[in-house]
């Protein structure tokens, strides 16, 4: 009888950027938590990336500026809330 369930890591990364080799970043820091933390892969793991993650490396993202100039033509008032 199986007594424990679902494992869940938080892989450190680096900060990804646009145009950024995300398979290779997620394989390495995948290998490299690996080897430092002591545990091993088995067939049927699963591993989830963000999609703000994805669209990053996409350069498929709003600036803050992009939002605040959006926000600002639509709300034509000094306060907002």
């Amino acid at each position: 009888m199986k007594t424990t369930g679902v494992t869940s890591r938080g892989i450190i990364t680096p900060i990804f950027k646009q145009g950024d080799d995300l398979i290779e970043i997620v394989t390495q820091s995948l290998l490299r938590a690996s080897e430092n933390e002591g545990f091993s892969f088995h067939d049927g793991d699963i591993v989830g990336i963000t999609e703000a993650v994805v669209g990053i490396t996409q350069g498929n993202y709003a600036t803050c500026e992009q939002i605040t100039k959006d926000i600002a033509s639509k709300v034509k008032s000094d306060t907002l809330g």
